[in-house]
């Protein structure tokens, strides 16, 4: 159904995106064994009934050996059953559980894969091409950014005034190690893992907004405005620095989204590649969280647990608390907006706050 480098692609850690494997059925599994060898060593027994000649403590019986074999077969008898419970189809003599789970998951997910991976494949020849020429991966597996339609619908054009006068005004304030966790940084392009630790380390430093470059619209960035939550938290610096820009922000959900429960906060990014993650914490009553991009760029698609959804002057709501999401390469000058309300804030208005700066 997919070529073997399928695997290649699912364990590249340097790949920014997330792709998925098939789930097993959600029937005939179990687990075949628990260990505990450093408890063993501790206690000096057998803790994971098997013979052995190392301690004489424990589940090492032989009552209790057949007792386990027993129960194992008990199992692995039960499970078969499961499996034989819709018969066998007589054309193909195929059990017709496993042909379900092939025509209903394995064959959808591998025709979506097969997108995914000639995605992996293209970005994985970039790499190659860019390491020898010094250019940006998104510069050559993106469109060209003079074909791009660069006209600003009304409705946004408030709002991206205040972000490029943001931006221009050198006070973009620091990213935070946690979100520059979730950031893809040129200027160190590492894979997650060690980002992770990178992070680790580094748990007391903030990133200047103008060290690190992800698009090729400049330096990338991510700071929030509104409200924090937890009595006596201190409140984003950018409510303060950027107050037209609060404003703006919190109008445009309303009018993106008049129906939509007003959100608290705002996360907003600069020319910011995520890898996929899910947000921390938990919304306040809010089950979904609404992005939308602005400004002069191409490629810079949201993927939500693998689906890709072109944000650029188009609102998207989305589950950021339980759906995987990320950011595909761009080029240009991306913006983007995360209206969310984090638990902790509940009944409060971003857009009433806006009115006290």
């Amino acid at each position: 159904m997919i070529d073997e480098d399928i695997i290649d692609c699912v364990f590249d850690e340097e790949y920014t995106s997330l792709v998925p494997t098939p789930p097993m059925p959600h029937f005939g599994l179990f687990s075949t064994a628990a260990q505990y060898m450093r408890w063993e060593g501790r206690v000096k027994m057998v803790l994971s009934p098997r013979p052995t000649l190392t301690y004489n403590e424990g589940w090492c019986r032989n009552e209790t050996l057949e007792a386990v074999a027993s129960f194992k077969n008990l199992i692995e008898e039960d499970i078969a059953a499961t499996w034989f419970l819709d018969g066998l189809e007589k054309s193909s003599g195929l059990l017709r559980s496993s042909i379900n789970w092939i025509e209903g998951v394995l064959i959808p997910w591998s025709e979506k894969a097969k997108v995914q991976l000639m995605d992996w494949r293209m970005w994985k020849a970039a790499k190659q091409t860019a390491k020898s020429s010094e250019m940006l991966i998104s510069s050559i597996v993106r469109t060209p950014l003079d074909q791009l339609d660069k006209s600003i619908p009304e409705l946004y054009a408030k709002t991206l005034h205040y972000l490029r006068e943001a931006d221009a005004s050198g006070l973009w304030p620091t990213t935070t190690p946690k979100r520059k966790l979730v950031m893809v940084s040129n200027d160190d392009n590492l894979c997650l893992s060690a980002a992770h630790m990178k992070a680790k380390s580094t748990h007391a430093k903030r990133h200047s907004a103008y060290s690190l470059s992800e698009g090729q619209g400049g330096a990338s960035g991510s700071f929030s405005i509104g409200a924090m939550p937890g009595e006596g938290c201190v409140q984003p610096k950018g409510n303060e620095l950027f107050p037209e820009l609060m404003k703006a922000a919190f109008l445009l959900e309303k009018a993106l989204f008049p129906d939509r429960e007003p959100s608290s906060t705002i996360a907003v990014n600069r020319n910011a590649q995520f890898r996929p993650h899910v947000d921390v914490g938990a919304g306040a009553g809010q089950s979904t969280s609404l992005i939308v991009g602005l400004g002069d760029y191409v490629g810079g698609e949201l993927m939500v647990e693998g689906e890709k959804v072109d944000i650029r002057y188009n609102p998207v709501e989305f589950n950021g608390w339980k759906q995987r999401h990320w950011t595909l390469p761009f080029n240009g000058e991306r913006f983007s907006l995360v209206w969310f309300t984090p638990k902790g804030c509940e009944g409060v208005k971003g857009i009433d706050l806006s009115s006290r700066y």
